[in-house]
């Protein structure tokens, strides 16, 4: 690892030690993933111990989003065509995570596999980034949104989705933006909410297409240049998130990565269904 503080050092320790007497978890853990949980739950280190088994348990019941996931398949080929996706630092020491439906009449959408690249893309950014954030925030434009989106939903991806993003990914969220909002986003959000907590669903805010109100949380020139900022574009901060993806394809293609065992068995959906879930 980078210099790290004495803090750190010590928390990654912390972990390592614990996660020696979890035999179900993986042994050969990277440190600057503990890290990233230490950090990601402020140095809580029982906090970060209940993320780290989270982050495993949830991920053993997502086995069907994180096998089969080639990105150089015809169908990860398919919906990377329609999805935007990405990262990067604001002036803050914030990261701001990008997703946008780039299909009109979303006949090639499909809710499964986008989950899928999630996990794809996200998985490649903490092997290549391995930069600490203060804060995360989430910015998501749903131009291409219509009420035919709730037909592409699958609850079981949505809710496993959900608990994932809200108890196991090791970042700081502290906002979530949904811009190019049209009027039935509320039907579409009724379908979601009852899978996220309270303290996340305040998080989230909307702006109906052409508002400024984004402006009071972000500041505009530090959105991509797609809506009048000074970062890259949407399709340049797609191609960054999928060159980490080819990057480190060969460890990505590996479906024991970052998965659980017991007595030389996967946890199953069971020991998902033991976790808490508002």
């Amino acid at each position: 690892m980078s210099e790290i503080s004495e803090k750190q050092a010590n928390s990654v320790v912390q972990l390592k030690e614990w996660v020696k007497g979890q035999p179900h978890l993986p042994q050969n853990l990277d440190e600057h993933l503990l890290l990233r949980f230490a950090h990601s739950c402020y140095y809580d280190m029982d906090k970060a111990k209940t993320t780290v088994e989270t982050f495993f348990t949830v991920r053993n019941s997502c086995s069907d989003l994180l096998t089969n996931r080639d990105p150089n398949s015809h169908h990860m080929q398919k919906i990377m065509k329609v999805i935007n996706i990405g990262q990067y630092e604001l002036s803050d020491n914030t990261c701001l995570w990008l997703w946008q439906i780039n299909d009109p009449g979303l006949d090639t959408y499909d809710y499964t596999l986008d989950a899928k690249l999630f996990f794809l893309t996200t998985d490649a950014f903490f092997m290549s980034d391995k930069h600490l954030y203060e804060s995360d925030i989430v910015l998501m434009d749903v131009k291409d949104i219509s009420l035919k989106f709730i037909t592409k939903l699958n609850i079981s991806v949505a809710r496993k989705l959900a608990k994932y993003q809200e108890d196991a990914i090791p970042i700081r969220l502290k906002q979530v933006h949904v811009i190019n909002a049209p009027s039935f986003i509320d039907k579409i959000y009724g379908v979601l909410k009852p899978f996220m907590r309270k303290e996340h669903t305040e998080m989230i805010h909307f702006h109906s297409p052409k508002s400024e109100t984004l402006f009071k949380y972000i500041k505009k020139e530090d959105l991509p240049e797609d809506y009048g900022g000074l970062k890259p574009s949407l399709a340049e901060l797609t191609e960054n998130s999928l060159e980490k993806v080819m990057n480190n394809r060969e460890q990505l293609l590996d479906e024991n990565l970052w998965r659980t065992k017991k007595n030389g068995t996967s946890v199953d959906e069971g020991s998902f269904r033991k976790l808490a879930i508002d």
